[in-house]
């Protein structure tokens, strides 16, 4: 009699079996919930890590009365990637190693000098009499790399 009342328990708990998950799809289902976590957390963390900004170059320039010469660069800059800014209007020549550049008086990438930055190139810039202040900035980076006064 023990026995039987054993039995009628157990049924009470025994599930039906055309409503179970067999224990395969069960592995298979969450081996695919891991994977979906998972790639969403990388594509979230790698969205954030980006792939940084460009350094700012190292250079740089010894002053004269009416020139700024570079004294030492990386390799590889362009003057194409950096822009003149001039303080004032009295600017009335600007040359990039004695090559004349297309100037505004109130600022200019320096395209027109196609040409890789060298240790010995110049900014030349003569001024008429008020002078003014001289900016350089790389662009890419958006980095002031320095500024001079000239009079």
């Amino acid at each position: 009699m023990e026995m039987g009342y054993n039995m009628k328990s157990n049924r009470k708990y025994k599930m039906n079996e055309d409503e179970a998950v067999s224990a395969v799809i069960g592995v298979i289902l969450m081996v695919a919930i891991t994977v979906a976590i998972a790639a969403t957390v990388y594509v979230y963390v790698s969205g954030m890590i980006g792939t940084g900004q460009d350094s700012t170059p190292n250079i740089a320039f010894a002053k004269s009365s009416d020139r700024i010469t570079v004294s030492r660069s990386d390799a590889g800059l362009e003057w194409s990637e950096f822009q003149l800014t001039f303080s004032s209007s009295e600017l009335t020549n600007v040359t990039l190693s004695g090559e004349a550049l297309v100037y505004p008086a109130t600022g200019t990438s320096i395209a027109s000098a196609a040409g890789t930055v060298y240790a010995g190139h110049f900014i030349n810039v003569t001024t008429a009499t008020g002078g003014g202040t001289l900016s350089l900035r790389h662009t890419p980076t958006n980095s002031l790399i320095g500024t001079w006064t000239f009079t």
